[in-house]
């Protein structure tokens, strides 16, 4: 009788377990089999955390064993804020030079259940192909996401994704739910729109490099068309980014103009030209260090910063989940008529309201007043 029951028992866990074991699609177009949820993560973008946040909220690092890229460099108030909120932080090892096994190694002694990777940026990518090969041989899943490639089709699949390698599938669709009505809004709206278009430059770390690198085909350069504008530097090159003389955006000469600011508050006031947005940044700071930078630049003569349609931007948007903002903005700055009810810092308060246990609150974009 006992043996019999053991039997049962063990033939239902036995079922449960292939009942469970579902076959995933990641945004680079791997199937992978999942035989359960990840209880433990390595990252690969360490500002990936952000996008973990909205799964796990009561714990964003809680799951992650390590960061595979330099979270110091690539975004030092974000690190200093979850060392602070989530003490676990301090704990997590950075390993970098995935390209070496030795890296590989590291990451599979740690034995985490699955490594969740950007397609391309910091960290590992899909070009490190012997890096994922070591780790799946190891057991380990892989999974490639994307915010920084082509945010506008992966932002949801990616956290779609995310949601159902870690058991959170329900906090994912309801994000995706938000993010893709106010997307849907701007496209509806703007389909039927027959009028003018404003020619649009994005400059890329205003004041950080030499004039001038730009967003076109790739991160935030197509949410320009989105938006209703037209992007300078992609109708001239083919290219994710386009690098251009000065001469060109002088000639050019946009109607509108965006700068991303990369910088933080202790760059600027080492004396680095950097324009500065995000955490804990006000309204004066936003636009003396943009002021700094245009000028630093040496874009001053533009019509577009003579006639008060010059702005920055969060460097941070080109990858993130929350680039729906970012949207909202360029819509709004190009066509103010047009889009007169929307309100991105309204809807950026319901993101940190509804889905992200994280309080970052700042200034993440701003007009460069003359």
């Amino acid at each position: 009788m006992l043996k019999s029951l053991l039997g049962t028992a063990a033939a239902l866990l036995a079922l449960g377990q292939v009942a469970f074991a579902i076959e995933l699609t990641d945004v680079a177009g791997r199937k992978i089999e999942l035989d359960k949820p990840a209880q433990t993560v390595v990252l690969g973008d360490g500002r990936v955390v952000t996008a973990l946040a909205l799964l796990d909220r009561d714990n964003p690092v809680a799951r992650v064993e390590a960061i595979l890229s330099d979270l110091q460099q690539n975004d030092p108030v974000l690190l200093s804020y979850l060392k602070e909120h989530y003490p676990k932080t301090a704990a997590i090892p950075m390993i970098k030079g995935v390209e070496t096994g030795a890296s590989a190694e590291a990451v599979i002694a740690l034995k985490p259940d699955a490594a969740i990777l950007s397609l391309s940026g910091h960290g590992p990518s899909i070009t490190d192909t012997e890096f994922v090969e070591h780790l799946e041989a190891a057991g380990i899943k892989v999974f490639f996401i994307d915010f920084r490639q082509d945010p506008l089709n992966n932002t949801t699949a990616s956290i779609e994704l995310m949601g159902k390698v870690i058991g959170r599938e329900q906090e994912a669709e309801e994000f995706s739910r938000f993010y893709n009505e106010r997307k849907d809004r701007i496209v509806n709206r703007l389909a039927g729109y027959t009028g003018e278009r404003p020619t649009v430059f994005l400059q890329a770390h205003i004041g950080r490099f030499e004039c001038c690198v730009a967003m076109a085909h790739g991160m935030l350069g197509p949410f320009v068309e989105v938006a209703g504008g037209r992007n300078v530097s992609s109708e001239a090159v083919s290219s994710p980014v386009g690098r251009h003389m000065l001469e060109f955006l002088i000639g050019a000469n946009p109607d509108i103009w965006i700068g991303t600011a990369s910088g933080t508050q202790q760059e600027y006031e080492a004396g680095h030209p950097f324009a500065v947005l995000g955490m804990h940044v006000d309204e004066d700071l936003a636009r003396r260090s943009a002021r700094t930078a245009i000028d630093s630049a040496g874009i001053g003569i533009l019509d577009a910063v003579r006639n008060g349609r010059a702005y920055t931007i969060w460097h941070g948007f080109y990858n993130s989940p929350f680039n729906i903002y970012a949207l909202e903005v360029f819509a709004k700055w190009f066509h103010p008529d047009l889009f007169a009810d929307i309100d991105p810092e309204a809807t950026f308060a319901e993101v940190h309201r509804r889905f992200l246990p994280m309080d970052t609150k700042g200034l993440y974009s701003v007009r460069v007043a003359e």
